[in-house]
């Protein structure tokens, strides 16, 4: 039911944590996958793993911020898979907290660039391909901050609310053109990201435990499913229920 056989498939942030596991989980499933990121030694080595167990990959060196390299990566997965089907925006980075006042100009507007605008760089690029085939299926990562503030500083909080704003519009522009849009809001995962930090909301957590990322690329399989075909424009959380006590 949940198969994606023959999809094709990029994953932006795809050489760590979240975006790793989504693309890995992906593979297994059938997809052929686009690993999309700045680091070529860790997206060679998924791409690796990838095909020892038989599946389909393609590491594409790719800055998302950067809107040269985006439309690189949109025509290298063309060049090598000919269409794409669904497109994760999974890329993104942490604020340490700062709050408005800490945080310098430059520093929003990295964070923005990778959060925000490389999100919006790639769909602008994805989309027309899904468009002329009728069918596509766009994933962009949020989380716990899509909702409330304090999972990160102000320019975090901002930047996840933000890409659900992108969804919730993709859905209503492209909904009745075969473009299904969705959020995943992933609560505190184990990742690259997450090490280290000393955390208070573990403990508030209602299922008693920090979440893998594997859990995170199992609902991103079922929402590029057929099976989710109904799932338009919604913000799915997977905290833990971590927010239910907000």
């Amino acid at each position: 039911m949940f198969e994606l056989t023959d999809r094709v498939a990029i994953i932006t942030g795809g050489t760590s944590g979240i975006g790793e596991a989504i693309a890995k989980m992906y593979a297994q499933q059938g997809a052929k996958v686009v690993v999309s990121g700045r680091n070529e030694e860790e997206g060679q080595r998924i791409v690796k793993e990838i095909e020892e167990k038989g599946g389909t990959a393609l590491f594409s060196q790719t800055d998302v911020s950067s809107y040269e390299k985006v439309k690189g990566c949109i025509q290298q997965t063309l060049d090598t898979f000919g269409t794409i089907d669904i497109l994760v925006n999974s890329a993104g980075i942490h604020d340490e907290y700062k709050t408005v006042l800490e945080m310098s100009e430059d520093e929003y507007d990295k964070l923005m660039d990778v959060n925000l605008k490389g999100a919006f760089l790639m769909t602008k690029e994805a989309l027309p391909v899904m468009l002329e085939k009728g069918k596509g299926n766009i994933l962009n990562v949020g989380s716990q901050g899509t909702f409330v503030a304090g999972p990160g500083g102000a320019a975090y909080v901002m930047s996840k609310h933000a890409i659900d704003g992108l969804t919730k519009q993709l859905a209503y522009d492209f909904g009745q053109k075969g473009i299904k849009a969705n959020t995943i809001a992933p609560g505190f995962i184990e990742t690259p990201m997450t090490e280290g930090i000393e955390d208070e909301r573990l403990k508030d957590i209602p299922a008693g435990r920090a979440g893998k990322a594997e859990e995170i690329a199992a609902l991103a399989v079922f929402l590029a499913s057929d099976a989710a075909d109904y799932i338009q424009g919604a913000a799915i959380k997977a905290d833990g229920g971590w927010t239910v006590g907000r």
